[in-house]
């Protein structure tokens, strides 16, 4: 089954995947494996997202802060 949806990125990250999948189908495929590594290498057990449940509120403010100190060229 596919799904189509629709993601937010930063015009930098558009920039480069229009350049690397210049067609939309070559795109979707390249987000698609993208997303596919990620979740292969970054399995998370049911207790540590039971942590970051728990901390969520503050982990975002604390991303927010350090955000707010990043300056882009």
């Amino acid at each position: 089954m596919i799904v189509q949806t629709s993601i937010t990125l930063p015009d930098e990250l558009v920039a480069e995947l229009d350049q690397r999948a210049p067609r939309p189908e070559e795109r979707s495929a390249l987000v698609a494996e993208a997303l596919h590594c990620f979740f292969i290498t970054h399995r998370f057990t049911n207790d540590e997202l039971k942590i970051l449940d728990r901390h969520a509120e503050e982990l975002n403010r604390e991303a927010e802060d350090i955000l707010g100190y990043q300056v882009i060229p």
